[in-house]
C-alpha cells in the first residue's frame, strides 16, 4: 500500500516542502495513513485529498481528506 496527499485545486502530488509533481510516481510516499493525516494536518491546506494505492484498485479510491478526517473524528466518538 501506498499512501499521498493531492491538491484537488492543481491535481498534483505532495513530493516535498514546497514542492508539487503531478506524477504520482514521483510523489512522496507517506507509507501510513496517519502519517498521511498528522502531516496534512501540520500544512493545513485546503481541498487536499487522502491517496491510498492499493494492488486492487476496486478495494479504495480517491478520498477527500476533509471527508476522511470527518468520518476518523466520528469514529472516535
Amino acid at each position: 500500500m501506498r499512501t499521498f496527499l493531492r491538491d484537488t485545486t492543481t491535481g498534483q502530488y505532495f513530493q516535498g516542502l514546497n514542492r508539487w509533481t503531478p506524477d504520482r510516481q514521483d510523489a512522496y510516499d507517506f507509507g501510513l495513513i496517519a502519517r498521511a493525516f498528522r502531516f496534512a494536518r501540520k500544512i493545513r491546506l485546503p481541498g487536499l485529498e487522502l491517496i491510498v494505492d492499493v494492488e486492487d484498485p476496486n478495494l479504495l479510491g480517491d478520498t477527500p481528506f476533509e471527508l476522511f478526517w470527518r468520518r476518523t473524528l466520528h469514529a472516535r466518538q
